[in-house]
């Protein structure tokens, strides 16, 4: 029988590279199966991982980077039982991921800002005005600029709704207008390392910067640059009211999917019981 190694090696990871998923998903398998290698079970033949297996692999991280190891495993098993290898792909349960509730204020948004350097500094701007991922920005190239429109083409991610247009708003113009004087690159945020193969910019070389700019802020932890999409989500939902119009922006498929990236305030909260409780006879209870 083989083994999860050779399976990944030889069948897994080829099918990845040759297959229709987007970019993104292609990277999430990736990075699930880095995960992965390092550990024991990757010696394991592919009919001896059940789902008990599964469930006491010790997976380092938050929970929400043990699911991408265990959504990458779920599918290699599922293919190993597509190319007949399996008779039946067992159960793997996912972890609890912990929602993200942190969101930018003015306040820490400006403390960022004056903190950050570049790129850092213009794909924040980028994630917080236009509620686009990361990993969709730093992969931005200038034909995605419509700046007759004021919006930017977002070519792919984590789903088929991701390729969509979101706003291109006058301070992120601003900003890319600067940076297009010096532009000798079809990316927006090209890459200086010679031997990059995606010739822009990585996510890791954004993350070093911005933990080191939030710690000179005084910001907390639970801030990270993905919380910029989270941020302009609520502020969309809250200015307009439009849960679909929130969802398309953001490319999502489900509204499930959307309400996690919502944190509405609770400072009017008061306001809008009292207005309900006006005309209605007051109780006091002694």
């Amino acid at each position: 029988m083989t083994g999860l190694r050779q399976f990944a090696e030889d069948r897994f990871l080829p099918f990845v590279g040759a297959s229709s998923l987007a970019q993104q998903s292609k990277l999430y398998y990736q990075a699930g199966w880095r995960m992965l290698k390092s550990m024991p079970v990757a010696d394991l033949r592919l009919d001896s991982i059940t789902t008990s297996v599964a469930d006491t692999l010790e997976l380092k991280g938050t929970g929400s980077n043990q699911n991408c190891a265990l959504r990458t495993l779920r599918r290699m098993l599922s293919l190993a039982h597509e190319y007949g290898i399996l008779q039946a792909a067992p159960r793997i349960k996912l972890r609890k991921e912990n929602q993200r509730t942190a969101v930018w204020d003015a306040k820490s948004e400006e403390t960022l800002l004056k903190l950050a350097p570049q790129p850092l500094k213009d794909v924040f701007l980028v994630c917080h005005d236009s509620g686009m991922r990361p990993d969709e920005v730093i992969s931005l190239r200038w034909d995605d600029i419509l700046w007759n429109k004021s919006l930017i083409f977002v070519r792919e991610g984590k789903t088929r709704k991701s390729t969509r247009h979101v706003p291109l708003s006058d301070r992120v113009r601003n900003a890319l207008r600067v940076r297009a004087q010096h532009a000798k690159s079809e990316w927006v945020f090209p890459s200086r390392n010679k031997k990059c193969k995606t010739g822009h910019i990585t996510h890791t070389a954004i993350e070093k910067p911005f933990r080191k700019a939030r710690k000179d802020a005084g910001l907390p932890k639970e801030l990270v640059l993905y919380s910029a999409r989270h941020s302009f989500a609520t502020d969309l939902l809250d200015r307009t009211g439009n849960l679909k119009l929130v969802m398309d922006v953001l490319g999502h498929e489900s509204v499930t999917t959307t309400q996690k990236y919502l944190h509405p305030a609770l400072k009017n909260v008061a306001d809008v019981v009292n207005q309900r409780n006006e005309g209605r006879a007051a109780e006091v209870v002694n």
